[in-house]
């Protein structure tokens, strides 16, 4: 056996103690100081709410003081005003405060001398789906009084995102999917079984990587949102909920029973306060724009066979039939009018400016009767 020397020994000990020192103490010191200074030192778009997991901050880019896209209206409603409120996610956030079709539906409501003045109040958040949209109105959404509540469901990833154990949460302006029922708080604030810093580094090279792509792609395909492979690849992962087979198997049963009851239970808080309920489903473009639609099927060499492409529609129509809430689908609509111009922006997920003013059409001609009673 080889001994080793005491200067061999005092050699290791002493590369030890400066690794402890220059390596370990640096990261475990950062970690600490992401997990403490967060609210100060990170004050991006997201911020963490306890109840939803994120929200967008207030005040930021335009947003109003409960991080809504659209200005501050005031709590107390106007005498002889009708108000709205339009519930979703990113969809309330495409085309700007003043280009997104809730905005171009209250210009319209306004617009036609015979209507009373109609407010129509922005309150999506991105990254949501129907269960977190209920905590917001709840939590915010009510203060407002509305008159009506029309709930934008998208049906590209609403059911798809729905996952019942899933909380995502914003920390260090990186957002996270974390175990509901695990969550660990400490004064009120997340705490994560992960390296903050290596979450931080990682989020942010994957979007400077995507960048590089796009700006790549833009010379000879014009500068979309994603690149042409990304934005694909989650194209077909929200294909994937109109896979019949996955369905006899169940495997999307849970995320179905979580936005029923999510919707249930936001008709009965409503019709407790006499406010109406409908609910506006938005389609995907893979439903819609047929090049689309032959590429991904081309790409990844699925079996048209297995699709229902309008599964996500008939499910959640059926359910509202079931309840009598009212609702309003927009995909045949979307389909006729693709068919001479483009409806969502280049490799995005969103409306265009012509997509957002065809839907703020839809819902004026749907909503009008509603507003003169």
């Amino acid at each position: 056996m080889i001994k080793s020397s005491p200067a061999l020994k005092r050699k290791l000990s002493k590369f030890a103690l400066f690794f402890f020192l220059w390596t370990i103490v640096p990261l475990v010191s950062i970690e600490l100081i992401m997990i403490i200074l967060d609210p100060y030192l990170f004050r991006g778009f997201y911020q963490y709410d306890p109840d939803m997991g994120f929200r967008v901050r207030p005040h930021t880019n335009g947003t109003n003081k409960f991080g809504f896209n659209d200005k501050d209206y005031p709590l107390e409603k106007p005498l002889g005003t009708f108000r709205i409120l339009i519930l979703s996610d990113s969809f309330n956030w495409a085309g700007g405060r003043e280009g997104n079709y809730t905005a171009l539906l209250e210009n319209k409501f306004n617009a036609d001398s015979t209507q009373p003045q109609v407010e129509v109040i922005n309150a999506g958040y991105p990254m949501t789906h129907t269960g977190e949209q209920f905590i917001a109105l709840k939590k915010y959404g009510l203060q407002y009084n509305p008159d009506l509540v029309v709930l934008g469901f998208f049906a590209g990833n609403d059911f798809i995102d729905a996952d019942p154990e899933r909380k995502r949460i914003v920390v260090n302006d990186i957002y996270i999917d974390i175990d509901k029922g695990k969550e660990l708080k400490i004064l009120g604030y997340p705490i994560i079984a992960q390296s903050r810093l290596l979450l931080f580094l990682q989020q942010k090279y994957k979007v400077f990587q995507e960048m590089q792509r796009v700006n790549s792609e833009a010379k000879t395909a014009g500068k979309g949102t994603f690149s042409e492979a990304t934005f694909l690849s989650i194209e077909k992962a929200r294909m994937e909920f109109c896979n019949e087979s996955l369905h006899e198997r169940g495997v999307f049963r849970e995320n179905i029973d979580l936005i029923f009851q999510s919707i249930a239970e936001m008709s009965d808080i409503l019709k407790a306060s006499d406010i109406d309920f409908m609910v506006a489903i938005y389609p995907d473009e893979f439903q819609v724009n047929e090049e689309l639609t032959n590429k991904i099927f081309t790409t990844y060499q699925l079996d048209r066979n297995q699709y229902d492409l309008d599964l996500m529609q008939k499910l959640l129509k059926d359910f509202l039939s079931s309840k009598d809430i009212h609702h309003i689908d927009m995909l045949s609509e979307f389909r006729v009018a693709e068919k001479t111009q483009d409806l969502y922006l280049l490799r995005d997920t969103h409306w265009n400016a012509a997509g957002n003013q065809l839907a703020a059409n839809i819902l004026f001609e749907n909503l009008r009767n509603t507003v003169e009673k």
